[in-house]
């Protein structure tokens, strides 16, 4: 008797090993909402929200999308840059742009390298212009090495932040020596939302000074450098964008 007792406590722990992690990873993968969700690779995680409130664009150069590519151009590459679950922290940084002719935009960039956003979309239609980028020497000497065939011209300011960085591309602006100028932010990067949004608000304030230029600012990935509590906040497959004084 005592035998068979124990044999069937054994049987119900057995069962009650496999259903609980199946009735738990099961409670978990249907809801999307949550940012520690198990999804497949590639899957589309962007809410109901996202989908209708905002234009959803697939992978390659928003560049190329432009109604009008002959028209003067600017493309900001906002390092770290993602999309988060929380939709409310997404409306407060396009909210910067509110007194600018924009347009916004989910953009999906499946690789958290931002030599790859870059090239994505920097190499077709806009290698002759002029990129430039802030950071100490070593960050210079490696972007000179991986952009020298993609760019006519490419310039580095050394030691130089974001907002030295916007100065600089406002000079570049009034000077009317380039049609097209590209910049990757640096100090956006680790995700951090002061960072971004003093960023955000004087490239809104350049749209804002030169009408006669569109702008294209859009992030690179997910802040992938910021901490682990930082990234769970993202999705991984998507990055704003917002288009400026120009028609898609």
């Amino acid at each position: 008797m005592a035998r068979k007792i124990n044999l069937l406590a054994f049987s119900l722990f057995l069962v009650l090993l496999i259903a609980l992690p199946m009735l738990f990873v099961d409670r978990f993968l249907s809801n999307t909402q949550r940012p520690w969700q198990l999804l497949p690779f590639g899957a589309d995680s962007l809410s109901g929200f996202y989908k209708e409130h905002y234009s959803i664009i697939e992978e390659g150069s928003l560049f190329s999308r432009l109604a009008d590519t002959a028209k003067p151009t600017v493309i900001v590459m906002v390092d770290g840059w993602g999309v988060p679950y929380n939709e409310r922290m997404l409306s407060k940084d396009f909210d910067i742009f509110a007194n600018n002719a924009a347009q916004y935009a989910l953009h999906k960039r499946m690789f958290g390298i931002t030599a790859l956003a870059e090239s994505e979309e920097l190499s077709k239609g806009f290698s002759d212009g002029l990129f430039i980028f802030g950071g100490d020497s070593s960050t210079c000497e490696k972007k000179q090495k991986s952009l020298k065939r993609d760019f006519v011209q490419i310039e580095c300011c050394v030691n130089c932040g974001d907002a030295k960085m916007i100065s600089v591309m406002d000079s570049l602006i009034l000077e009317r020596s380039w049609n097209r100028v590209a910049w990757t932010t640096s100090q956006t990067r680790e995700g951090d939302r002061d960072s971004l949004h003093l960023c955000l608000r004087g490239l809104a304030e350049q749209a804002k000074k030169h009408p006669d230029y569109q702008f294209i600012i859009q992030g690179t990935h997910w802040p992938i450098l910021g901490t682990p509590e930082t990234r769970r906040k993202y999705l991984k497959p998507w990055v704003p964008a917002v288009f400026i004084n120009g028609e898609r």
